[in-house]
């Protein structure tokens, strides 16, 4: 007999995914930040945005083992006080200290983007055990993921840009909304239970198979497509302000929105478009990204950056649901949680490299490292490379079903 719904425990899912892609609000205000600190070089700056992904890609390669030997809920509200604690810091000592303290305060929101996808993941499968339910489930779940950035990227680029950026530390005042959502995930989410541990424990007995190789395929692509969408997310702030002119930090960080809102709307739709595409649907997704950075680079234009957002966002946030319901295809269930841990350490690492790897690329190619364009038109023809790649990984015969 198939086990029902667990519905409180997706109570907690949902107030969960709410907070995960807070970081988003970072994005928006990133010029203001930069003002503060002018001594410092832009590059070095940005590195708020990529540090937590230092953090992040160690604790995604273990977050599978932690859950396993924790529980789901534990390793949750940890990876949700972390990051509440990260954006405190940002607000009592922003503006007020070294760059140094908020290097830490990036560090430590590195559990919440190192764990998200892992912890998502095993969310929806111990709350939905129907495979096919659980596949709609996961795109709803990036839907709320999408939906809690644009909500944070919008008012805090609008609380950030009064007094012209003087105060943008004001902007994490929305952070605690997630002393509200460590409340709900603690009344709500599953325990731990010992037929758990020893469902867990037999499935390790019963394989003796070694993780898939073309995990890591999938993992090692999905690297090189964050590095180069992550592109978009370390320059739009400067992007709009500075390069071409175009507004405020409210603007930046409302393209920083539409990307959410363009993966609100794949996320509501993935059960409905991914069983028409079917092995086509990453290609597709991944060549709508390339698109969406190619407007950026060859039409400077603020409601043409919105579309390409939307675009990118639709692409981001319809590969995260694909790939995790291929990994649990191609994988049993003692290795797919460790399966899920290197396609997030990869994803994460995409994220930690990118602002290294598109500034060494855009002074050699472009003269300048802190070139905004050149970035930009690396990360278009990069993502073009990563849609053309994706079709002999995915587009193979080899998976079940097709």
């Amino acid at each position: 007999m198939e086990q029902a719904m667990n519905k409180k425990g997706l109570i907690g899912t949902f107030a969960f995914a709410t907070t995960a892609s807070a970081t988003n609000m970072t994005s928006g205000i990133l010029a203001y930040i930069m003002l503060t600190y002018s001594e410092v070089s832009p590059t070095n700056v940005s590195m708020v945005l990529t540090i937590p992904a230092i953090v992040g890609t160690f604790f995604a390669f273990v977050s599978g083992n932690l859950i396993n030997k924790f529980g789901i809920k534990k390793v949750t509200l940890f990876t949700q006080a972390t990051a509440f604690l990260s954006g405190m810091i940002y607000l009592l000592l922003g503006n007020k200290t070294s760059i140094v303290i908020l290097y830490l305060a990036a560090n430590l929101f590195g559990f919440m983007l190192g764990g998200q996808a892992v912890i998502m993941g095993q969310l929806f499968k111990e709350c939905i055990p129907n495979d096919d339910t659980r596949a709609s489930f996961l795109g709803y779940g990036n839907s709320v993921v999408s939906l809690g950035g644009v909500i944070m990227a919008t008012l805090g680029g609008i609380i950030a840009a009064a007094n012209n950026g003087a105060h943008w530390e004001r902007a994490y005042l929305l952070y605690f909304w997630m002393v509200i959502c460590l409340l709900i995930e603690w009344i709500t989410l599953p325990n731990k239970t010992d037929n758990a541990k020893e469902e867990i424990v037999q499935s390790q007995e019963k394989t003796t198979s070694s993780i898939p190789i073309k995990v890591w395929f999938i993992s090692l692509h999905y690297f090189f497509f964050f590095l180069f969408l992550y592109a978009f997310s370390l320059n739009v702030s400067e992007y709009v302000i500075t390069t071409h002119q175009l507004g405020t930090s409210a603007q930046s960080g409302l393209a920083i929105s539409f990307l959410t809102v363009g993966g609100i709307i794949s996320g509501l739709t993935f059960g409905f478009y991914s069983k028409i595409l079917k092995k086509k649907t990453m290609v597709i997704l991944l060549t709508i990204c390339a698109l969406g950075l190619g407007f950026v680079v060859f039409v400077p234009n603020i409601y043409v950056l919105y579309v390409a957002a939307t675009m990118m966002g639709m692409a981001m946030m319809g590969a995260n649901p694909y790939v995790v319901m291929e990994l649990s295809r191609i994988t049993d269930a003692a290795s797919y949680p460790k399966a899920m841990s290197i396609y997030a350490g990869f994803m994460n690492a995409g994220m930690m490299f990118a602002v290294y790897i598109l500034a060494f690329l855009s002074r050699m190619l472009f003269g300048s490292a802190d070139s905004v364009m050149g970035k930009m038109t690396i990360a278009f023809i990069g993502t073009c490379l990563v849609a053309i790649t994706a079709i002999p990984l995915y587009m193979g015969k080899n998976r079940k079903g097709e």
